[in-house]
């Protein structure tokens, strides 16, 4: 399957404009391609789903969707104005106790000021199924079951427990969302897909000609039906009343979403539907554009004061610009300066965001902010230092792929410094105290992000990562069979991706924080001298780890050892363990992981047998591994290597990925056997 993701026009007059998209460029077109349809009534059940105790297409389901439908509409109230109406109707077959709390429901809606600015919930109706000596049971949800909470100054929830559901139970419910367009004038995205299966998901929606909406339809998963007819419409006011389009989307046996290692965020491979309004058109009276450019995004941006207007605040950092041009012309050095300095002046709260909090020279002062203050006022710095230096919006792997396609700035939420020096550019973000220049930190790493000059118009840049999850580890030891003991050094150089978690974790806190978690990582060596070089003087250097250790073999016997000489570093499980996958694999950084041993052998001992040389590379230089044994005198030499170059991997290239894994894993795992030999 292909991921699509497909902007079109739908509006009553049937305007579509398909745009290109990351993947394959689709040509959508309306028509049903499954032949059977499923029409139930509310309130009525078939035997066959009472009595169904596991679902057929996941026997793990602890419950599944029998029908989920959604289904939105228009009308005019004299009062209020343009409504929107979104019928929903749930049905879900119970399959294990753990699925029981799906019978407890919340449904919050919105609640304004004034009635004009208020949604409500009406028509809601549920059912609960049973079989009772062999008899279909209907207990109906009664009203004064229903409650209605204020959850905020804003949004009231209605409440309600479905009664006498229980492990075998199907339970039913159906409302009403009423919704003023001036309150909501966009549908809520419809997921087909979510943590558990779907027999039958449907969305209809019939849409005036006088809205144009942009629909943005996105996952791995092919419409069973995906109709469009013309209908005309009556919303209740002359002026609106004319011709429109009902459409209908269909996906049936929908399985539930797995959340997959290496992935994004799980909103990036569901199949879902979302809206944008892109105009409101009434003849003869007006036209309003909803919809944005990216030049309309980046003016807005500029404009607003907790963006464009910090960037214009620089007289609280002139003292530090002062200093830091009195040491050096050189702009390359002036970067890096002033890069250190945030990074140790400022403490990021965790938080993200694209706009300045308490304003960054509160800040600035304060010695702590959110990524975009931090970034701001970086940026700001470097502009003092006169280099060339721009916001760079993105989106984080935990919020989402941004779409090129669709000019929204909900579409961001994570702002970082880019710095062009000469021919060379850099992105920086100084939230991240031990990144080095140029390295955004893994939540950034997700595909394109958007650079806002200072003059001029925005572009779209790749984010492509220099440096890649790195370590090199390696083991000098001398081997004694007789009583299974081994003794040696070892030592690791955490560099790239490696090396940043590495500072990220330890470097701020006691001495003897790694060492500690360093012995419960090898619990069988007897470790001393640990020694760390590097652990913040160069964040361009790698962290060198170094100890002496003993390990003891109980189980040795006299003549004869048996071990796994990858005695650190081993890859013990496949992380690839489903039989095919449907979503890419995006590892956000490559793999560089080495692993070199010698051991020394008393005289009159050897390997037994020498294992088979290993080397497995992935198509289209996607990565290699290799495994090599030899002895030379009385040394064993071990080394094998895993280099992983790409970050992306399409669906169809996973048995290949998966496959090279699994013999990393079996190599891995390959004994050696020493043996005395016979005089």
């Amino acid at each position: 399957m292909t991921n699509f993701l497909l902007p079109i026009r739908l509006s009553g007059l049937c305007r579509r404009n398909v745009l290109s998209i990351p993947f394959l460029l689709f040509c959508f077109t309306f028509q049903a391609f499954a032949q059977d349809d499923f029409k139930p009534k509310l309130g009525l059940i078939d035997r066959a789903s009472l009595e169904m105790t596991a679902y057929p297409g996941d026997s793990t389901a602890d419950a599944v969707f029998l029908y989920d439908y959604g289904k939105v509409t228009f009308h005019y109230d004299n009062l209020k104005g343009l409504m929107m109406t979104t019928n929903i109707w749930v049905r879900i077959k119970i399959l294990k106790e753990s699925a029981l709390d799906r019978a407890s429901v919340a449904i919050p809606h919105y609640m304004g000021s004034s009635y004009k600015e208020q949604e409500w919930i009406d028509d809601l109706r549920g059912y609960t199924y049973n079989l009772d000596n062999n008899q279909i049971v209907r207990t109906e949800l009664e009203k004064k079951a229903i409650r209605r909470e204020k959850t905020s100054d804003t949004r009231t929830t209605v409440k309600f427990n479905l009664p006498n559901a229980k492990k075998g139970s199907i339970i039913e419910y159906s409302y009403s969302l009423v919704s003023p367009m001036s309150v909501r004038h966009e549908p809520d995205m419809w997921a087909f897909q979510g943590s558990i299966p779907r027999k039958w998901s449907e969305y209809n929606i019939t849409i005036p000609g006088f809205l144009d909406y942009k629909m943005t339809m996105g996952g791995y998963l092919t419409l069973d039906i995906h109709k469009q007819e013309p209908e005309n419409v009556s919303v209740g006011h002359s002026t609106y009343d004319g011709p429109g389009i009902a459409y209908r989307f269909v996906i049936k046996d929908v399985p539930a979403f797995v959340n997959e290692p290496y992935i994004t965020t799980e909103s990036d491979y569901i199949s879902k539907i979302n809206f944008e309004l892109a105009s409101i058109t009434i003849p003869g009276e007006m036209k309003k554009n909803f919809s944005q450019t990216w030049d309309n995004v980046e003016r807005t941006l500029d404009e607003a004061t907790w963006f464009g207007g910090e960037l214009r605040k620089s007289s609280f950092l002139k003292q530090i610009r002062d200093e830091i041009a009195a040491k050096t012309t050189d702009p390359t050095e002036r970067m890096s300066l002033a890069y250190r300095h945030i990074q140790d002046h400022m403490k990021w709260d965790g938080y993200s965001g694209l706009f300045s909090d308490t304003g960054i020279k509160k800040a600035y002062d304060n010695r702590k902010g959110n990524a975009c203050d931090i970034n701001l006022m970086l940026t700001v710095l470097l502009r003092e230092l006169d280099l060339e230096c721009n916001p760079f919006l993105l989106s984080t792997r935990s919020h989402g792929y941004l779409h090129q396609e669709i000019p929204m700035i909900e579409s961001f939420n994570y702002v970082v410094a880019h710095v062009k020096v000469g021919e060379k550019a850099y992105f920086l973000d100084a939230s991240e105290a031990y990144a080095k220049p140029g390295m955004l930190p893994e939540r950034a790493l997700n595909g394109y992000g958007r650079l806002i000059p200072k003059k001029g118009a925005g572009k779209f840049l790749e984010i492509v990562p220099a440096d890649s999850q790195s370590k090199l580890e390696m083991i000098t030891a001398t081997v004694s069979p007789e009583d299974g003991i081994m003794k040696g050094t070892y030592s690791i150089s955490y560099g790239g991706y490696e090396a940043l978690d590495w500072r990220s974790e330890y470097a701020a806190g006691a001495d003897n924080a790694f060492q500690d978690a360093l012995k419960k990582e090898v619990p069988e060596w007897k470790i001393q001298q640990v020694s760390v070089k590097n652990k913040t003087e160069d964040l361009k250097g790698t962290v060198n780890v170094s100890c002496d250790f003993e390990a003891e073999d109980e189980n040795a016997s006299p003549g004869v050892l048996y071990f796994n000489p990858i005695m650190a570093g081993r890859w013990t499980k496949n992380p690839f363990k489903s039989k095919e996958r449907i979503y890419p694999i995006d590892l956000g950084t490559g793999i560089s992981a080495s692993f070199i041993g010698n051991f020394t052998l008393p005289e009159g001992y050897a390997l037994e047998e020498m294992p088979k040389a290993e080397i497995v590379v992935l198509p289209d230089k996607g990565g290699k591994f290799s495994y090599q044994v030899r002895q030379v005198g009385n040394v064993i030499q071990v080394n094998t290597m895993i280099q992983v170059s790409r970050t992306r991997f399409m669906p169809e290239e996973y048995p290949d990925l998966k496959e090279f894994f699994e013999r990393i894993v079996q190599k891995h795992a390959q004994q050696l056997v020493i043996k005395k030999k016979n005089i």
